[in-house]
């Protein structure tokens, strides 16, 4: 199932670079998978930046709600039903990026965007103990995000 917010690319000939004061950076298009609190934190800050975002999701009422707070298109589905990365218009894609709390959802995402020729690919990692295997694809990982939020706020509490 597809939801459509507003349409993700812009026009033929729209420039593919964003201004912010005397530098510019390239427009990139973010497909994130995982709609959670990481997914939708990391659609926001794309899209804060004027990046293009679309967001797999396989919860329907997450998508729903997605769909409602941003300006972004959202494929309701799971990842592992071949096809849904193809509607997202992977091909076009910059970074593919899986939020979700499944590894093996998060592994399978990355084994499927490879596929598609995308190039940068990163992962949340849940467990320590497979962070090899998104190596071996070649996938920027994050292991253990809990701890490292943890240890941030840890360390701000230190400060003071």
């Amino acid at each position: 199932m597809f939801f459509r917010a507003t349409c993700v690319f812009e026009p033929e000939g729209a420039l593919p670079w964003i201004q912010k004061g005397a530098i510019a950076i390239k427009r990139m298009y973010f497909i994130i998978v995982g709609a959670g609190p990481e997914g939708s934190s990391l659609a926001e800050l794309a899209l804060n930046d004027g990046h293009k975002v679309a967001i797999i999701e396989a919860s329907e009422e997450r998508a729903r709600q997605i769909v409602e707070k941003y300006d972004v298109e959202v494929f309701h589905g799971d990842i592992a039903i071949g096809g849904i990365l193809e509607e997202a218009q992977a091909d076009k894609a910059d970074v593919l990026v899986a939020t979700t709390g499944d590894d093996s959802v998060n592994l399978m995402t990355m084994f499927l965007g490879k596929d598609c020729g995308i190039k940068t690919l990163i992962s949340r990692v849940n467990q320590s103990s497979h962070q090899g295997l998104f190596e071996k694809l070649g996938v920027q990982v994050l292991v253990n995000p809990e701890v490292i939020i943890a240890q941030h706020l840890y360390g701000m509490v230190k400060e003071r």
